[in-house]
């Protein structure tokens, strides 16, 4: 019996994360990819911004812009609960911070765009993102 369970053990657990790795990969896609660029207004705070996001095809990064001085690159750094975690990094000659995290998932045709601010939780904002048609 003792060898039976060192046998069967390994399995199931192997099993276990199996099956919860599969669920993951599956709730990273509800309503689609994130690919493209959408754009879309963020409150939060006390404060309304405008923000453009574009997503590259792989999904591992991008671009954010709040204005013609506040934009940089997109990083991905994780995937939970549906969401993709971007980190926001200030662009090369932008005059405002980057280090807010920009958390993307899709809501049917559209992406919600939850951000934890740098600054804390007071500073958090949010909204809903629309893609924007290439012409």
């Amino acid at each position: 019996m003792l060898v039976w369970s060192r046998l069967v053990l390994p399995l199931v657990i192997a099993a276990i994360f199996a099956v919860a790795a599969a669920a993951a990969l599956a709730g990273t896609t509800h309503g689609g990819p994130l690919t493209g660029t959408w754009s879309g207004d963020i409150a939060g705070g006390g404060k309304r911004q405008h923000i453009v996001i574009v997503v590259n095809a792989k999904q591992t990064g991008g671009s954010w812009t709040l204005g013609a001085t506040c934009y940089g690159p997109l990083t991905l750094d994780s995937i939970s609960n549906g969401y993709h975690h971007y980190l926001r990094q200030r662009g090369r000659r932008a005059t405002c911070a980057g280090g807010d995290v920009d958390c993307l998932k899709r809501v049917g045709a559209n992406v919600y765009d939850a951000v934890t601010s740098r600054l804390g939780g007071a500073y958090d904002s949010g909204g809903t993102l629309r893609r924007v048609r290439r012409k």
